[in-house]
């Protein structure tokens, strides 16, 4: 049995795509260290991820990650427990999506920051999960 956690955030300062390669190796790394997989998106100033293992692992990450300085407004989306990873193959998948591949992906004309941190969106219609769930399936 896995534990599955999916979050937003926003990101404190600008990331260079230097500093978004560092962070991805350096969670890859880390995350293989613990055997989490997952899925992490970079959109417009904002993470989406999807993190999957061993639930104390994925309560230690979460806790990590919240604290983490390079992002705030840290925004649990969902969780649960799954008898199958959706990652197996990657410590982390990783996206730098722009608007018209989140409309390929989506069907949305315009995907929305700010929508991604609304507290109205119901947890099945979240876009942040939508965009997960759909970018998984088109894998």
């Amino acid at each position: 049995m896995f534990k599955y956690l999916a979050y937003v955030s926003r990101q404190s300062h600008v990331l260079t795509d230097k500093d978004l390669k560092e962070l991805l190796t350096k969670s890859r790394n880390n995350n293989s260290a613990i055997e989490v997989t997952g899925m992490l998106i970079y959109f417009h100033g904002s993470f989406i991820q999807y993190l999957e293992g061993k639930e104390e692992n994925i309560d230690w990450l979460y806790n990590k990650i919240a604290k983490d300085k390079r992002h705030h407004s840290v925004t649990e989306l969902d969780s649960g427990f799954s008898d199958e990873r959706a990652f197996s193959d990657w410590s982390m998948a990783f996206k730098k999506l722009q608007n018209d591949e989140a409309s390929g992906i989506l069907g949305y004309k315009n995907l929305e920051t700010e929508k991604l941190f609304d507290a109205e969106n119901k947890l099945e219609d979240h876009p942040a999960l939508s965009l997960l769930s759909n970018y998984v399936k088109n894998l």
